[in-house]
């Protein structure tokens, strides 16, 4: 831990564009971790940085002194880079397995070379068709094989590389776009290589994944590659590489991408709530869908239950209900996976302990029914038409579909015959699986999110890996980042923000906000900005609360009703009962038979001593809405200003009856004592005092006013607090 915080304290002299200040604090690193190559090179930077500084001081103007500098800085920066890198994996026995196997296939990971393979093994898939017929399958499970330890070697460099030079990275994307690569290779490729910027930035490889979203005519290479940009955004390096947001300020000029950058931002926070909404259907919805199956599982594995011909006789239409619960909760699971819940995480989580997914390449390589470590299985189960259907069409991510597959051979034999036969026969299949949606690259990327989380989640060296998902980093909420603000994405926050409020994600909402530009603040910004100081107390502009907010929104829309609402809410909390009365009034106005706007008239106007006002509003809200609590409460509290004592106590009588709230005991107290009845209404208060904790003088000064009001005196007002 102390040679990363002695390498942080290099990288916050980066970041501030310090070279003088990473350089001397590089050379206390390297005194005291020696390493000869990285002195020389840092001394290289030293070098020049002296030679630049000696030009200046003689009074040289060179236009290219900007432009020079910031090399230096991106040299100082890929240097640090690589240092940290290799701690980085040397403080792992894993990572460093990763590593010794690559060096140990001593192959060369030239681009030139790997096109080469990569092409071969097409070629060679290609000319299996002219193999004879007993010698291809053997042939071609070779060929697969081969292949696979290929790609598990390459993923690994990919992850563990040092900072690519451009040439290698204009070379390595010629390979991500290339026809002649198999879309599977370069699939995995994207995500060695996102790995590898999620541990460091890394421009070069970060304008690899740019350019691949921008030039692929692949849909599945195009949206790892975008999930992959969006998810490595480094704001933090923003001066020493404007290039980053020179490219994300192209990119979001097309409304394209705008569209799919919301619908990641959206299936980002919605993968994420996978944990949640696993706990949703377990609660919910798998007790209905257990009680209404028609199998019991025994030691002998799962058999058909037979039906209780008294069943009918004792309950009539106990089938049906169950039935309709069924198929209620059924239909409930399909819906939140229609609107993006994930809703098989929880299930197939269970089934990540394979061997096959301790290899990490295994957690981001697209489904292929080639894959030498199911291949064996997809055989023996080639007449399983159903398999064939989970595998190949199923709504499952890439992982869940090897999961299942690996899972599938070792309960097939606990499946009842007759199930079974329907399975084979494809009499039993998925339902409501829409081919077009899955046929979609909204639908792509969102498979991709989910093998990530569960990597992420459920890999047993997880800790070794800087998770996207991570709640105080924050990656996954990329439209925060700052490199987006003042772009064209901007368009686009306000639905981001609202999808964010109605999860109730708050925190995050207001991250969004803060990242709006000042000439974007519209009438939506500033509601939404007022809702949060209201709700949770989160300031999003400076020297602007919750009543600006709104007031601001108001200036842009008047009569807005949901403006009105929230303005009226901080007027009430601030004890502005005549700006709330005429905020009320305006949306009674708009609206006069909504309920709450007529009770917060009643109560502002009740507050203002403006009793007949609000005993009309509230002795019709009364009649319409008799069992209303609230509106009780109100009324009674109207009538004891009012001065109607005996027709607040019967409606205190009432409220009493059932959950007792410490407010009605305190506003019942000073009715009783308003009225006379002292003996009675000390009880209430120190029944009151009793349940909130509160000190005695709390009854006085609550009600100062209008205690004074109702004619009780100081001498009264202690006795009154002698008796408590």
């Amino acid at each position: 831990m102390e040679v990363q915080s002695d390498l942080n304290k290099v990288f916050q002299n980066i970041k501030a564009n310090n070279l003088s200040g990473a350089i001397s604090e590089l050379e206390i690193f390297l005194s005291s971790h020696p390493h000869q190559v990285n002195s020389d090179r840092l001394h290289a930077i030293l070098t020049e940085l002296q030679l630049m500084a000696d030009y200046w001081k003689r009074g040289f103007k060179d236009p290219q002194l900007p432009n020079l500098y910031q090399k230096l800085m991106q040299r100082m920066y890929v240097l640090c880079a690589n240092i940290s890198r290799q701690y980085h994996i040397s403080q792992s026995s894993y990572l460093l397995s990763l590593q010794s196997k690559v060096r140990l296939s001593a192959r060369d990971f030239s681009p030139l070379n790997i096109r080469e393979e990569l092409e071969t093994f097409v070629s060679e898939i290609a000319m299996l068709e002219l193999e004879p017929e007993h010698k291809r399958e053997a042939r071609q499970q070779t060929i697969y094989a081969q292949h696979q330890q290929t790609m598990d070697i390459l993923f690994n460099y990919l992850f563990t590389s040092d900072q690519w030079i451009d040439s290698q990275a204009t070379s390595m994307e010629d390979i991500l776009v290339s026809p002649t690569v198999d879309s599977y290779d370069q699939q995995l490729m994207i995500g060695g290589i996102m790995l590898s910027l999620l541990e460091h930035f890394d421009m070069a490889k970060f304008r690899t994944l740019v350019h691949v979203y921008e030039r692929s005519e692949d849909e599945y290479v195009r949206q790892r590659a975008l999930v992959g940009w969006a998810l490595t955004l480094d704001s933090s390096l923003a001066a020493v590489y404007p290039e980053q947001i020179e490219l994300v300020e192209k990119l979001v000029e097309q409304e394209q991408c705008r569209r799919e950058l919301l619908e990641l931002q959206q299936q980002l926070i919605m993968t994420m709530n996978a944990e949640e909404d696993t706990k949703t259907i377990q609660r919910d919805i798998i007790p209905n869908l257990v009680n209404g199956q028609q199998f019991r599982m025994t030691r002998n594995g799962l058999e058909e239950a037979e039906e209780d011909p008294m069943q009918d006789i004792l309950n009539p239409g106990e089938s049906e209900r169950k039935m309709e619960q069924l198929e209620e909760s059924y239909h409930r699971m399909m819906d939140m996976q229609k609107q993006g819940s994930d809703i098989y995480f929880g299930g197939f989580s269970q089934m990540k302990r394979f061997s096959f997914f301790v290899e990490l390449s295994n957690w981001f390589i697209p489904f292929s029914i080639h894959h030498p470590a199911i291949t064996e299985i997809m055989k023996s189960m080639g007449n399983s038409r159903f398999l064939q259907s989970m595998v190949e069409m199923g709504p499952f991510c890439n992982s869940d579909k090897y999961s299942f597959a690996l899972a599938f051979q070792q309960v097939v034999s606990q499946i009842p015959k007759n199930i079974l036969n329907m399975l084979d026969k494809g009499e039993a299949t998925l339902n409501e699986v829409n081919m077009a949606e899955l046929r979609k690259p909204s639908y792509f990327r969102l498979v991709y999110l989910q093998d990530l989380y569960r990597f992420y989640r459920l890999f047993s060296q997880k800790s070794c890996f800087s998770s996207p998902f991570d709640k105080d980093r924050r990656r996954y909420l990329f439209c925060a980042n700052p490199i987006f603000s003042r772009t064209h994405l901007e368009s686009s926050f306000n639905e981001i923000t609202a999808f964010l409020l109605k999860r109730k994600r708050m925190e995050e909402a207001g991250r969004v906000l803060r990242n709006y530009g000042a000439s974007r603040r519209d009438f939506q910004f500033w509601v939404m900005s007022g809702y949060l100081m209201q709700h949770i107390g989160l300031s999003i502009v400076k020297d602007y609360d919750d009543l600006d907010c709104y007031q601001e929104a108001l200036k842009l829309q008047p009569d807005n009703e949901k403006a009105l609402v929230g303005y009226g809410r901080s007027l009430f909390a601030r004890e502005m009962y005549e700006e709330a009365l005429e905020t009320y009034n305006k949306l009674v106005d708009i609206n006069p038979e909504k309920k709450s706007y007529l009770l917060n008239r009643a109560v502002s106007l009740t507050n203002l001593g403006q009793y007949t006002g609000a005993l009309k509003d509230l002795y019709r809200l009364n009649y319409e809405a008799p069992d209303d609590q609230n509106v009780s409460r109100v009324l009674a509290w109207a009538l004891v200003c009012e001065g109607k004592y005996d027709a607040a106590v019967k409606i205190y009588n009432e409220l009493l009856k059932g959950d007792v709230e410490a407010d009605d005991l305190l506003n019942y107290g000073y009715c009783l004592w308003f009225s006379g009845h002292i003996d009675e209404a000390a009880d209430c208060f120190h029944r009151f005092l009793k349940e909130t904790g509160l000190e005695r003088d709390y009854i006085l000064q609550n009600e100062a006013a209008l205690i004074r009001e109702k004619g009780i005196t100081e001498p009264e007002q202690q006795l009154m607090l002698f008796v408590l």
